[in-house]
C-alpha cells in the first residue's frame, strides 16, 4: 500500500468511499435529514462543483492505495482534519493510523502546533488510542452528532 497526495482524478473514487463508509458506520449518528444532507453533499451528480471547490482548499490531502484502488483518505488543513475514511474491510489494520501520522507530519511541516477534529461517535475510540483528547461534550452539527477532539503536536 502506498500513501499518495490526492489527485483530482481521484475525486469520484474518494466521494464514493466517503459516502459508502459514512453510510455503513455513521448513519445512526444523526437525524435522517442530517445524514441525507451529508450524503448529498458528497454526491458528485448533485454537487460536483462544490466538492471540487472544497477539496481544492485542503492544504493536506492524502489517499492510500492498494493495487491502484483507494482504501482510505485523509484531508484537511494544517490544524484540522476534515475527513478520515477507511474502507470497512480495512478497519483495524493500521491504515487510519498511517494516514493520521502522515497528516500530522505534514501539519508539523506547515508549522502547526495542534490538530483538531470533529470526530464521529464511531471514531472516538480510534482517536483516543492515537493520542487525541475530547475538548467538550458531544455536539450536534447540522443534524449529525460529533465529538470535538484535539492533539498537541510535539
Amino acid at each position: 500500500m502506498k500513501i499518495k497526495k490526492y489527485n483530482p482524478s481521484d475525486l469520484q473514487e474518494v466521494t464514493n468511499l466517503i459516502r459508502e463508509t459514512f453510510r455503513k458506520f455513521n448513519s445512526k449518528e444523526g437525524t435522517k435529514k442530517g445524514i441525507k444532507k451529508y450524503l448529498d453533499y458528497y454526491d458528485t451528480r448533485k454537487n460536483i462543483d462544490k466538492i471540487k471547490e472544497t477539496f481544492s482548499k485542503n492544504t493536506i490531502f492524502f489517499v492510500i492505495k492498494k493495487k491502484n484502488k483507494i482504501m482510505g483518505l485523509i484531508r484537511g488543513r494544517k490544524n484540522k482534519i476534515e475527513n478520515l475514511f477507511v474502507k470497512g474491510e480495512y478497519h483495524n489494520k493500521g491504515i487510519g493510523r498511517k494516514l493520521v501520522e502522515k497528516f500530522e507530519k505534514e501539519a508539523k511541516k506547515q508549522k502547526s502546533k495542534e490538530i483538531r477534529i470533529r470526530a464521529s461517535l464511531y471514531s472516538i475510540p480510534f482517536y483516543k488510542k492515537i493520542g487525541y483528547k475530547k475538548t467538550t461534550g458531544i455536539r450536534n452539527m447540522k443534524g449529525i452528532k460529533i465529538q470535538p477532539m484535539r492533539k498537541r503536536l510535539k
